[in-house]
């Protein structure tokens, strides 16, 4: 069975394009958490779990540390931030002033309205919007984002070992969780499909 649950080039392109295209604070927000949901591969429960300082503290070590209570299972662990995950934490750290909010340390990252973080649902709720304005056909939902990371790796690294860093890049405790990412991919299969015809 082909993996079906991720972003190709061309629709990540369209999404962050669209997104890119419309002027706003919000759009600014949305933009930038989507982005580094892509870049990380973190679950959209850990995005909503994280604070000012935990951007603060990622900005300077290079690290994300994803605490044990926002995490899958319970289970935290780090990210390695490259230089577009570091900007779109600095983007979600400025926009927090443009909306009006304080840089309190223990304050959520990612802000929503009435003084609060934005939640899961908001988060979802905003995904569905970017998706439908963008005319994607596949359904995709912040989760996404983290199967599109493992499906970039998977066909665009150079590394030795590559289902290993997967399993590193999405904090997978077993190699077993990481074996999706070995099924065939929708671009190779619409070309496998031509080529046999």
């Amino acid at each position: 069975m082909e993996m079906k649950r991720y972003l190709t080039v061309s629709e990540e392109k369209t999404l962050f394009k669209t997104v890119d295209g419309v002027a706003g604070v919000l759009a600014q927000r949305d933009g930038a958490w989507m982005l580094l949901l892509r870049q990380t591969g973190m679950r959209i429960g850990s995005l909503a779990g994280l604070t000012v300082a935990d951007a603060r503290h990622g900005l300077a070590t290079n690290y994300l540390e994803l605490k044990d209570e926002h995490a899958k299972g319970g289970n935290g662990y780090q990210i390695f931030l490259n230089k577009t995950s570091k900007a779109c934490l600095r983007v979600l750290l400025s926009n927090r002033i443009e909306m009006g909010y304080t840089a309190e340390p223990d304050m959520p990252l990612v802000m929503g309205r009435n003084n609060q973080g934005l939640s899961i649902r908001s988060f979802q709720s905003r995904m569905r919007i970017w998706v439908d304005k963008s005319c994607i056909a596949m359904p995709a939902s912040p989760h996404w984002f983290r199967h599109t990371l493992a499906m970039r790796i998977m066909s665009q690294s150079t590394a030795t070992n590559k289902l290993g860093v997967v399993q590193a890049a999405l904090g997978h405790s077993t190699a077993d969780a990481t074996m999706i990412y070995t099924r065939p991919n929708r671009e190779d299969v619409a070309l496998a499909m031509e080529e046999a015809s």
